[in-house]
């Protein structure tokens, strides 16, 4: 799969799990208010909108429509940047190992509880 589909009718929706295909954007992720746990480990995502912390990796935005969103799997994606990081959801798990980070603007560290792994 290269793109994540349109899913419409299901706001129920709590778990999604994409991994190991080839979706290079995050993006259609609307209306699923009940969404939970987002699956996107092993794919080849740069830019990530869709999804709003407000501006991340090559850029995470869009999480308005994800309000209870607790845990984001990125790990082996090809994230090479983070910026201005705001926690203004509920995320609970930010997985984004094994990326290409070369670059970590601002974020709240307080918020946040970092592990290696």
């Amino acid at each position: 799969m290269q793109a994540i589909p349109v899913l419409e009718g299901e706001e129920r929706l709590r778990l999604l799990n994409l991994q190991n295909n080839l979706v290079a954007r995050m993006e259609n992720l609307v209306n699923l208010p009940q969404l939970i746990f987002l699956d996107l480990y092993s794919n080849k995502i740069k830019v990530v909108s869709g999804i709003a912390l407000s501006h991340v990796l090559k850029r995470i935005e869009g999480l308005d429509g994800l309000p209870s969103l607790r845990v984001l799997m990125l790990g082996k994606n090809e994230i090479e940047k983070i910026e201005s990081l705001s926690l203004s959801t509920r995320l609970d798990v930010l997985d984004l190992h094994s990326n290409r980070i070369c670059r970590i603007g601002l974020i709240p560290w307080r918020a946040l509880l970092v592990q290696k792994i």
